[in-house]
């Protein structure tokens, strides 16, 4: 995985995106999930048509949902990939996942810690 690479699990689920390098931290990455749940996701980045492929209306960055992937996550995660079970879709666009970085970076509900790896 790289920064900017979005994957979903199943059919329908919803879109992570890999907010960090995992190059710059032994392979360990932190990845954030989209919803149409404001009240879940709050508007710290509102994200809309037009932005990624798989947005369609008003889409919220949950901050509180991030996940840090550590190294062995990650060889797992690419073996799902490789089954088909999770998704890859289309990477983020530079200046969208720039607008992602900065928000969770003044994020309060970004997971303590995970801001060290953006």
């Amino acid at each position: 995985m790289q920064i900017g690479d979005t994957f979903y699990w199943g059919d329908g689920g919803h879109l992570w995106v890999v907010i960090s390098d995992p190059a710059q931290h032994a392979g360990e990455f932190i990845i954030v999930n989209l919803t149409h749940d404001l009240f879940r996701a709050g508007k710290e980045c509102e994200l809309n048509t037009g932005d990624h492929k798989w947005i369609y209306g008003k889409t919220y960055v949950a901050f509180g949902d991030a996940k840090k992937v550590l190294a062995a996550d990650a060889v797992r995660l690419a073996k799902h990939i490789g089954s088909g079970m999770i998704h890859k879709h289309f990477p983020m666009k530079s200046n969208v996942l720039a607008r992602i970085i900065a928000a969770a970076k003044k994020s309060r509900a970004l997971p303590t810690g995970f801001l060290d790896y953006l």
